[in-house]
């Protein structure tokens, strides 16, 4: 399993188009995506200043990809834009105690998350296409797999297109420019800390439990890793940290939050390729292809390892 200087789990794609796809079809995996990019905070930020910060940069991240994807179709722009709606919900969950106290907070992020969820259907639909569970499949599974694609993707395109999206987007940006919000604000730096040592706690102790845990519940314990990646990502430039490190596929030396934010995608990618396997399951499935067997437990194992290598590292925010 992975440690600091060693490969890790690839997350690459293979090719621009299962076979049997029509051109119509395709996933146009070589779209040019807008990605998420640092933010700037400084130590002297209030919690809701540096709230604001970060939500301009995932709701900028979000909206650059819903605009090609509304006529792009393409597999990128959807992926990015739904990191930059799963960013800006994380952001939405660490910073809970400045906005708790502020009527309807959690409600803008509860309605995205709804109003999103017909995006993760057409990402898995994606992710099978462009992997190799698709290599051994009749054509007419394939072309089965690729009409559920385009269905998928008009209803993510309805949502984009529908008034609800529109008002849950005006209430993101009017939530933005109320603040600061009437009430306690702390520094940021004080809530960052909190907030990493709570999603890091979440995690460990999910990683021992692993083995004895239901498939959603190992679930949770991934979601909780993604939030403290996204925080890592959020508030490495109020840290000053040389450790830890970690080395890339690339060859490129990351440190202190940077490089906890990589250890921590790792145990978010270990446990994601079990919640990948299970949902290519009932895919494949679903057009009358033959389901592969997989190791589950030698996954839940390189889990519950990535998890008990991540609780050896030094907390950067420490």
């Amino acid at each position: 399993m992975t440690t600091a200087g060693v490969s890790r789990v690839e997350r690459t794609t293979r090719r621009d188009a299962a076979p049997g796809v029509p051109i119509s079809t395709t996933l146009g995996t070589d779209a040019v995506s807008r990605k998420a990019r640092q933010v700037e905070l400084t130590a002297d930020l209030s919690a809701s200043r540096a709230f604001t910060v970060i939500v301009a940069e995932c709701t900028e991240h979000w909206r650059t990809n819903e605009v090609q994807l509304l006529t792009s179709r393409a597999m990128p722009h959807l992926h990015q834009t739904r990191v930059g709606v799963r960013r800006l919900r994380s952001a939405f969950s660490l910073f809970g105690p400045v906005l708790d106290p502020v009527s309807g907070a959690r409600d803008v992020a509860r309605r995205l998350r709804t109003l999103a969820l017909p995006f993760g259907a057409a990402r898995d639909l994606d992710v099978l296409l462009d992997g190799p569970l698709t290599d051994g499949l009749e054509g007419s599974e394939v072309t089965a797999l690729a009409q559920a694609r385009d269905r998928a993707y008009d209803a993510v395109l309805a949502v984009l297109r529908s008034k609800e999206w529109a008002d849950a987007g005006a209430a993101v940006d009017q939530l933005v420019a109320a603040a600061p919000w009437s009430g306690d604000d702390i520094p940021v730096q004080d809530l960052a800390g909190r907030a990493l040592d709570k999603r890091w706690r979440r995690v460990v102790s999910g990683g021992r439990r692993l083995r004895d845990l239901r498939a959603a519940k190992r679930h949770q314990v991934r979601i909780e890793a993604k939030k403290l990646r996204y925080g890592c990502e959020f508030f490495a430039s109020l840290y000053a940290a040389d450790e830890p490190r970690a080395l890339t596929s690339d060859g490129e030396v990351l440190t202190g939050p940077l490089a906890y934010s990589w250890h921590v995608e790792d145990v978010q990618s270990t446990l994601g390729i079990l919640n990948d396997q299970a949902t290519a399951n009932g895919l494949l499935t679903s057009v009358g292809a033959e389901v592969p067997p997989i190791d589950e437990e030698a996954l839940v194992d390189a889990g519950v390892e990535a998890c008990a290598h991540l609780s050896t590292l030094p907390r950067f925010w420490r």
